[in-house]
């Protein structure tokens, strides 16, 4: 299982420092759906491959992952390879998609509790990119919006529901509250992602501002729109809709940790530390029209800081609760009702 912690590495160093401190055999069906879900986003997001290229990649990936725990003949991998572009090849996304088979191998060992779950909602998500990718990024508004981020993103924090039911009966108990707020924590994560890739997601052809709010901004509703041309005042209400967006899905991603047991350490650090970069993250954004240039990140002594304030108070509600309030009243103005952050123990 070495082999596959070292891929999860690769691709994304901020995820697997949240998942090494999952137990076993949560940890390895954890990674595993990263990595799965990892080759889909390549074929969704590669700058080299065309539409029908993506499209075809992203039908074919979802076919062979429901077909575990039978392995693929390489004969059955040959189309994947087909569409992987030399051109990407220094993409941490490739990476994954370069040893698809490999990944396949790893989802068939899974015990059926955990494949089962991942195989149905990676496959879902995979074929709702697909769709995605034909349809192209003309969103009307932002129910559009949000009908393709619970696709790439929702969809996440159900599965990762399901396998940490699968794994712990005292997260069982809680599924029904756990699954109220689940969809919202992945949407959270999207959300800030859209954040990010405001300097670079115009370069692959994408935008996931609504067409409404594009016109209201500038009288103009293409989703080709150069953002980096448009004034402070509407690049300042793109991003208020984005981190508004955004906080609301923080918030709850914060009511969902709250809500896991606290003897369950690993799962609790888990989730934390990505909610709180996440809120990090949309903080350092918002107002800041830097990001329709260049990528917002966390510096490194911040994350080191969260990683070692989850580590030690993964167990507090009462600082979870201080951080969610936070996190309301920061980002663009308090929320209606909200009182000012306490800190303290509400356990």
């Amino acid at each position: 299982m070495q082999a596959y912690y070292e891929l999860l590495r690769s691709t994304s160093r901020t995820f697997s420092v949240g998942i090494e401190t999952l137990p076993e055999p949560l940890r390895k069906a954890v990674t595993l759906a990263y990595l799965v879900l990892r080759v889909s986003d390549y074929y969704e997001d590669s700058p080299a491959l065309s539409e029908e290229e993506k499209r075809a990649g992203l039908l074919h990936w979802a076919q062979l992952v429901e077909a575990s725990p039978e392995l693929p003949d390489p004969e059955d991998l040959s189309p994947l390879r087909r569409n992987l572009s030399p051109l990407d090849q220094d993409l941490p996304d490739h990476r994954a998609a370069r040893e698809a088979g490999f990944i396949l191998d790893g989802l068939s060992t899974l015990p059926p509790r955990f494949r089962e779950p991942i195989q149905r909602h990676t496959a879902d998500t995979t074929r709702g990119m697909a769709r995605w990718t034909t349809r192209g990024d003309d969103f009307p508004d932002e129910a559009a919006l949000d009908e393709y981020m619970f696709e790439v993103a929702g969809r996440v924090g159900i599965l990762l529901t399901e396998l940490f039911a699968a794994h712990s009966p005292r997260i069982r108990r809680k599924r029904e509250a756990l699954d109220e707020v689940a969809v919202s924590f992945g949407l959270g994560l999207q959300t800030v992602n859209v954040i990010r890739g405001l300097h670079e997601d115009p370069a692959r052809g994408w935008s996931y501002i609504p067409r409404h709010l594009l016109f209201d901004v500038s009288g103009e509703a293409s989703p080709r729109l150069d953002l980096r041309g448009l004034d402070r005042p509407a690049q300042e209400r793109i991003l208020g809709f984005l981190v508004r967006k955004a906080r609301g899905h923080i918030s709850d991603a914060l009511r969902y940790c709250q809500l896991l047991p606290r003897t369950e350490r690993g799962i609790r650090i888990f989730c934390v530390i990505p909610a709180l970069l996440a809120a990090r993250t949309a903080l350092l954004s918002q107002s800041n029209p830097r990001v329709f240039e260049e990528p917002v990140k966390v510096a490194r002594p911040e994350v080191a800081g969260i990683v070692l304030r989850s580590r030690l108070l993964f167990f507090s509600n009462g600082w979870l609760e201080w951080e969610r309030r936070r996190v309301l009243t920061s980002l663009i103005g308090p929320a209606p009702g909200a009182g000012p952050p306490a800190p303290g123990r509400s356990e």
